[in-house]
């Protein structure tokens, strides 16, 4: 994905959630990889399995082609063609466990089908579960989750693609409604954009006083 994770603080709740649900998650797919290579057949796909094949599947993509085709069989194919899974990020993990919880809700169900988990991922997007578990965002991601819909920019719904720094600056400096978050958030990304006019710097630093 795009743009640099924020690790949450190493002292919060959030980061002990997140470091053991990714540890979990390594462990279930350490185990499955060794089941398949030890009974010479085709691996045998949890639902977390699936689930972590799927955000890894919609988030493979810089926005600028076609969103990437999830379903059961494409979930099946990239597992299959990795021998050794990388340990999954603990943003990852959180976005997997959200996965699960929101399909196995819409279901009514303890257990879903693969193609169930991939649906959701095509129909729904990966956003709104990344929001809910409240994982720290880079401030280029929370400005997109602001500004996403209302600019035409779907590949942050689906895909987890943040919206162009640039365009985002903008879209902060002609929004009187942001707030002091979001106009710091613009700031970061404004003082590393070269060419970025110093008026432009001027007037937002202003509005952070301002609403800060």
């Amino acid at each position: 994905m795009p743009g640099r994770e924020i690790p949450p603080a190493p002292d919060s709740p959030h980061h002990a959630l997140a470091l053991a649900l990714a540890a979990l998650l390594a462990r279930q797919l350490g185990a499955e990889a060794e089941a398949a290579r030890g009974l010479g057949h085709r691996r045998l796909l949890s639902e977390t399995s699936v689930a972590l094949g799927a955000v890894r599947l919609a988030t493979s993509t810089d926005g600028s082609g076609p969103r990437p085709h999830v379903d059961a069989a494409a979930v099946e194919a990239y597992w299959q063609d990795v021998r050794l899974p990388s340990p999954p990020t603990e943003r990852e993990a959180l976005l997997v466990y959200g996965l699960i919880y929101q399909v196995h809700d819409d279901h009514r169900r303890n257990e879903v089908e693969p193609e169930q988990i991939c649906h959701h991922v095509r129909q729904a997007g990966l956003a709104p579960i990344l929001l809910r578990t409240a994982a720290p965002l880079t401030p280029a991601e929370l400005l997109t989750a602001r500004y996403a819909r209302s600019h035409g920019h779907p590949a942050w719904r689906y895909c987890l693609v943040p919206m162009d720094d640039a365009q985002l600056v903008r879209a902060v400096h002609t929004d009187r409604a942001a707030t002091a978050e979001h106009v710091e958030a613009a700031l970061t990304l404004a003082a590393a954009l070269p060419g970025t006019p110093e008026a432009v710097m001027s007037q937002l630093r202003a509005r952070l006083r301002r609403t800060g």
